[in-house]
């Protein structure tokens, strides 16, 4: 009988033992196994059931949504115009700075452009210049000839050119860009200048003529320039302009236009982010202006520009758009587009002609 107790006794003390070690170990290992991997474990909450009217709206409701879809329709998809197109191919006149200029008479946005309408384009693009410049050569801002006299013959004679609030003059500084053949009074001539001065030599000898204080000095562009013409103007990179100064481009694009009673155009908006601060204020200030006629490229450019040029964005690709840089795939310097940049800028100013009923149907 003692036998008997004793056995029974010793098996449930070594059972109670095994319970007590197994038990130990697994609350150890579970520590241990917690230590290990509480880095690696993302707690994840579980989601709210979700609202059923919330679920029903419709995304495009959301405000960034909204407002990237409603520019959407004059960036790409089938164009539908609000103007009516008469059949008649106008000429294009492009007047800008450096981003306008074409190097090889094929590559730059007015090439692309005359491609694609298959209208006479005319680049007076000069690099350096500010919207000043540019319209002291459209006729938008004027340039008075100080009293002097053209003799009969062709002998080269000095001039002394001022605006007509006496600002100072830059014509021939770094390109023609529709200067030559000139005009004062009506005599036709060629503009130069040496050393800072300019000088007019007449094309034709004639009488002698008496030329009057203020009289107004006329390019060629000028001279040329027709009321059914289409303008396209992108220019204000070089004036660095902040959202007030924006209202300087603004008006003399608007006596740009108002020079040649131009009633078709469009305005390209500005693009250098890293050396114009305030561009998102001066774009929608151009944008306020100017309407629908108005082109902000550089929101295309960040939104569709790379994917419309068929190139996969590269990591400064994407740290330039996060930055609101034109991407650096489609530029060839801080500032200046590349050919990939160039032709999407052609097609976009060719959509909004047609978008706006000058050209006929196309792309």
């Amino acid at each position: 009988m003692k036998k008997t107790f004793l056995t029974y006794s010793c098996f449930i003390l070594a059972m109670t033992c095994f319970i007590v070690l197994r038990v130990y170990a697994g609350k150890t290992l579970a520590a241990e196994n917690t230590d290990e991997t509480s880095s690696e474990i993302e707690v994840v909450p579980v989601a709210a059931t979700p609202d059923p009217e919330e679920f029903a709206k419709d995304p495009v409701s959301d405000e960034s949504a909204a407002a990237k879809d409603e520019n959407e329709y004059l960036y790409r998809g089938s164009v539908d115009p609000v103007g009516h197109y008469d059949g008649t191919l106008p000429r294009i006149i492009c007047w800008g700075d450096s981003l306008t200029v074409s190097l090889d008479q094929k590559s730059a946005f007015p090439d692309i452009l005359r491609d694609l309408s298959g209208c006479e384009v005319i680049n007076y693009g000069v690099e350096s210049e500010s919207t000043a410049m540019i319209a002291m050569r459209e006729g938008g801002l004027r340039v008075n000839v100080k009293a002097t006299v053209i003799p009969a013959d062709t002998t080269l004679i000095p001039v002394f050119l001022r605006t007509e609030d006496n600002g100072h003059v830059y014509f021939l500084d770094n390109g023609d860009g529709g200067v030559n053949p000139c005009t004062i009074s009506g005599i036709e001539g060629e503009l130069s200048k040496l050393n800072g001065s300019y000088y007019f030599k007449r094309a034709r000898k004639g009488e002698r003529l008496s030329v009057d204080e203020g009289t107004q000095f006329k390019t060629f562009a000028m001279n040329d320039a027709r009321e059914d013409d289409v303008l396209v103007i992108f220019a204000g990179t070089n004036d660095i302009p902040d959202k007030k100064s924006a209202a300087s481009i603004i008006r003399l694009e608007r006596a740009m236009l108002d020079a040649v009673s131009c009633k078709r155009f469009v305005i390209v908006g500005l693009t250098y982010a890293g050396g114009i601060p305030e561009i998102d204020a001066v774009n929608e200030e151009l944008s306020k202006e100017f309407g629908d006629n108005f082109l902000d490229i550089r929101k295309y450019m960040l939104a569709y520009g790379l994917e419309d040029a068929g190139i996969t964005p590269t990591q400064q690709d994407m740290d330039d758009i996060a930055k609101g840089e034109i991407p650096s795939s489609l530029r060839s310097d801080y500032v200046h587009g590349n050919r990939h940049y160039h032709r999407l800028l052609g097609q976009q100013v060719y959509r909004r002609m047609q978008y706006l009923g000058y050209l006929g149907e196309g792309l």
